[in-house]
């Protein structure tokens, strides 16, 4: 006989279960889910309504996905809201994000945090973003490292403002 699914949402204890899918990443994407779900237990409370069932959280190919089975149009508004608000915000602490190629993973990253991982990785290099072979994205792409989506417009080589503050 089948195991029953079980919700990946306590909403006994929201915050927890967030951070065992996404991380702890209280500033980032978790934060948003753990809102979102706190949110969710609000409205269902106030509507005397049964809590949706979230089958999975996860990030996949540099989006946040939240998988469910619910069919209260309001709370189906609501994860689709959050959902698009994450995938314009960086994962760790949610200043304004693109998504990047990462040593062949999308991840969707500020170029602050981006510069944090990548350099961790590579201490060595400059060029932490992207493939070299291909040609610059447009003019939101830094010269030096490839982030693409912050370009510090005060500085005349299109760098982004990690690279800038490196003097790189």
């Amino acid at each position: 006989m089948a195991e029953a699914a079980t919700n990946a949402i306590d909403f006994n204890d929201i915050k927890q279960s967030v951070e065992e899918s996404l991380g702890r990443t209280p500033e980032g994407w978790s934060g948003l889910a753990t809102k979102l779900f706190t949110e969710v237990k609000e409205y269902c409370d106030l509507k005397d309504a049964t809590y949706p069932f979230v089958v999975q959280i996860k990030e996949k190919l540099g989006e946040l996905r939240i998988y469910h089975r619910c069919d209260d149009r309001h709370i189906q508004s609501m994860i689709t809201a959050t959902i698009a608000r994450a995938n314009r915000t960086c994962e760790r602490c949610s200043n304004a994000a693109e998504t990047q190629l990462l040593d062949g993973w999308y991840t969707t990253l500020c170029c602050w945090c981006a510069h944090d991982v990548a350099s961790k990785r590579h201490p060595e290099r400059n060029r932490l973003f992207g493939v070299r072979k291909k040609p610059i994205r447009d003019q939101l792409t830094c010269s030096v490292c490839g982030y693409f989506g912050q370009i510090d417009r005060s500085d005349d080589r299109g760098r982004c403002p990690v690279c800038v503050t490196k003097g790189w």
